[in-house]
């Protein structure tokens, strides 16, 4: 990945002069995959434009003496081609640093903790006939490994599926959240495809338990796995879920293959329901029903009120509330009156003021709406809209300025103010992205799409100072 920095005369603390190739760490699909193919990882690397010396000034400023270059990481997957191994480069400005690969094999995306300053990832393994996972715990900060951490888990056979989802419960729990599907009755399935060709595979019926454990950060030490006791019968193995400091919170739905009618009784309707676990145990405190489509497997946010919210199709919020047990769906008008064929990136952000923002890039829409005020949307701002991003829109860390992709074929970056939705910059050189992203330091990340993936890199107000291309197709950016 070889980085090309743009410096311009007089630009926040940039020399200028003409564009300088610069060595950079190299992540590659064999460095990534350890000789597999079409893994998922995840891959460290540190914040160009932190080392530069205008974050360094910036840094010094505020009274840090010793700014330390926050890192970032890549998750994706690869391609069937090999590269040559991760290599340590310098990187521009930063002095000597590294990419490095972090975990491969991972079950899920990374999920990263409220503060930012631990990445959670989850992969599982098997050593004969005993399985289990692994939780490792990185610090986005230093890019280091600060636990790691194996669950066995008793009863799940060799050839069980295994799905894992790590959640952040306060800043001294993380939960782990494992759906273990188990085949049975293996039939002959024929197949005719469109070319006329019979096939014959098997086939299964799957079984799924839930399962929870609690890792504490403190002690390293896990406390389970518990059985999760959502009721009769088996649900399928996709949540949504979010924690607290004290309870975990899911949303899920029976599996309607698995479920026991008596003799002469009707089809259910199947609806999705709402678990509140207190830490500890895998015995629900709370059932309710939701108004919801059933869980895709996304994480919920906690809102800074303590509301629990996910977002329903783009375009509704679904809210429970701790503080008097109710679960209640939100309309969000606004999102109602913009229509759109498929549904987009979706992203919500509880921003520092109190007030949660939620984005819908297949809309090209954002609103921000107020608790205080029964939820209600107080701002409103349109901009272009990306069908298919990674991820279409990013809040600075002061919450004021919302970052978006700029229209199809024109390209570039947007940044409207939030507290009243108006435009306040633009950018464009021709380029489109997929995907912008707030790294920790504050700058800008942008994703490409190509053979290779692109990345570029700005500061906030959208000065280009590097770009570089990898190997790995990805997927998310932390």
């Amino acid at each position: 990945m070889a980085i090309r920095r743009h410096v311009t005369e007089g630009s926040r603390g940039f020399r200028s002069g003409p564009e300088n190739p610069l060595t950079a760490p190299t992540p590659t699909r064999r460095a990534v995959l350890a000789g597999g193919l079409g893994i998922t990882a995840l891959i460290a690397l540190p914040d160009v434009l932190a080392g530069s010396p205008a974050y360094a000034a910036q840094q010094t400023a505020v009274g840090s003496s010793t700014p330390a270059a926050p890192h970032f990481f890549l998750y994706g997957t690869t391609g069937p081609r090999t590269h040559a191994g991760v290599e340590d480069r310098k990187s521009p400005g930063a002095g000597s640093s590294s990419a490095s690969n972090v975990v491969t094999g991972l079950d899920l995306a990374p999920v990263k903790s409220a503060d930012g300053s631990t990445l959670a990832l989850v992969s599982t393994s098997s050593t004969g006939a005993s399985r289990s996972v692994t939780l490792t715990l990185v610090d986005t900060q230093s890019g280091a490994t600060t636990a790691r951490k194996a669950l066995a888990l008793p009863g799940a056979s060799s050839a069980a599926s295994i799905l894992t989802r790590p959640v952040f419960a306060g800043p001294d729990t993380v939960v782990l959240l494992v759906a273990v599907s188990e085949p049975s009755q293996p039939r002959a399935v024929r197949k005719t495809p469109a070319t006329g060709r019979e096939t014959v595979t098997t086939g299964y019926t799957w079984t799924t338990h839930h399962q929870v454990a609690y890792f504490d950060r403190g002690r390293s030490t896990f406390s389970g796995p518990h059985p999760v006791r959502l009721g009769a019968n088996p649900y399928l193995a996709l949540t949504d879920a979010a924690a607290d400091s004290t309870h975990l919170y899911l949303w899920a739905v029976q599996d309607y293959s698995r479920i026991v009618l008596g003799k002469g009784a009707a089809p259910t309707s199947l609806t999705t329901e709402f678990f509140a676990i207190p830490l500890g145990s895998g015995t629900p405190a709370v059932v309710a029903a939701s108004r919801g489509p059933w869980p895709s497997g996304a994480n919920a946010r906690i809102l800074a009120t303590g509301h629990v919210a996910r977002v329903l199709a783009g375009r509704d919020l679904e809210l429970y509330s701790p503080a008097d047990g109710s679960l209640r769906t939100v309309s969000l008008a606004p999102m109602h009156e913009v229509g759109a064929a498929k549904p987009g990136a979706i992203t919500l952000d509880s921003l520092p003021n109190g007030n949660a923002l939620i984005t819908n890039s297949a809309l090209g829409r954002a609103i921000v709406v107020d608790p205080a005020a029964r939820f209600a949307t107080v701002v409103v701002a349109d901009y272009p809209r990306v069908p298919y991003p990674v991820r279409g829109a990013s809040v600075s860390a002061d919450g004021r300025t919302l970052y978006t992709l700029g229209a199809r074929g024109a390209g570039g970056l947007n940044a409207y103010r939030i507290s009243d939705g108006s435009l306040t910059a633009s950018y464009t050189h021709g380029e489109t992205y997929t995907g912008v992203y707030r790294m920790a330091g504050g700058n800008l990340l942008t994703l490409t799409a190509g053979q290779q993936t692109g990345l570029s890199f700005f500061t906030p107000g959208f000065e280009p100072v590097a770009t570089a291309a990898t190997d790995v197709l990805v997927a998310g950016v932390y």
